[in-house]
């Protein structure tokens, strides 16, 4: 059990599943465009995904505690430069408004990490109110415009709603998050439940999971496949937003709330055959 327990957390650490959750997203939104992505594609999004979380959760350890290292931090490390390595070789084969796209992803990334003046140490992250609304862009625009624009789509009306459900699915996602660090979480980072408390928190995360809906019902077209999962995904959400609680194991969170992407694509394949 003991094995078992460290290969979970290292599946965690190293922001392996958390890679597997963005793919996932880039697969549904392949699924309901009907868009035909490379291998190469793929590949980028999840090694530029690993590499970049890993870089914004351990880069002050890095930076700080080098010599000190322990053997888990040098395997991620390990994990990371792979998936650096990855990414380049893949990143050559994108469409040029693809890399411009990912570059530009990146830039927000570190940005999020590393602070915005040399005399000041704010970045991003730091920023009070704007976190989960940071990350859901990125997501958003990784697994969503970023398909659109390495297969040249012509953007519609449609596409943009696609853009602000996935979104506000990624707001709900990270709900649970900022309920479980309700305690832990600075003041000035004026996180939502921060502001408002958990219960009315929840009541957000509800309204938002609505929104989703009337958007599907704003499109001009849609398939029953893809309206079903995104049905079944809202419902998984309000389920495991209801189950939030403040110090909840990060399990919880960490594993099953990002879980969401995946289980939504595996009930998608289910559906095709």
């Amino acid at each position: 059990m003991t094995l078992l327990k460290r290969l979970i957390d290292f599946y965690i650490n190293s922001s392996i599943h958390v890679a597997l959750a963005v793919l996932s997203f880039c697969f549904l939104t392949a699924i309901e465009l009907d868009l035909k992505l490379s291998v190469y594609f793929y590949i980028s999004v999840f090694c530029a995904s690993v590499s970049g979380y890993n870089f914004v959760k351990y880069f002050g350890l890095a930076k700080f505690y080098y010599r000190a290292l322990t053997n888990k931090l040098k395997y991620i490390q390990l994990v990371s430069l792979i998936n650096i390595i990855g990414f380049l070789y893949s990143f050559s084969f994108l469409q040029t408004q693809s890399q411009l796209l990912l570059f530009f992803l990146g830039l927000i990334t570190f940005l999020y990490a590393i602070p915005l003046g040399i005399k000041t140490p704010i970045n991003l992250r730091s920023i009070g109110g704007i976190k989960i609304y940071v990350i859901a862009i990125v997501w958003a625009g990784t697994s969503v415009f970023l398909p659109l624009l390495e297969t040249r789509s012509v953007l519609l009306l449609d596409h943009l709603w696609i853009i602000f459900q996935r979104i506000l699915v990624l707001i709900v996602l990270m709900l649970p998050f900022e309920i479980r660090d309700l305690e832990l979480d600075e003041a000035y980072l004026s996180t939502i439940p921060q502001q408002v408390g958990i219960y009315k928190t929840k009541l957000i995360g509800y309204a938002l999971l609505i929104d989703i809906f009337i958007l599907e019902i704003l499109k001009h077209k849609t398939n029953r496949e893809s309206t079903l999962v995104l049905f079944f995904t809202i419902a998984v959400l309000a389920v495991l937003l209801f189950m939030s609680t403040k110090g909840r194991s990060r399990y919880f969170t960490s594993l099953i709330v990002e879980s969401v992407p995946i289980i939504a694509l595996i009930f998608s394949i289910f559906l095709l055959n």
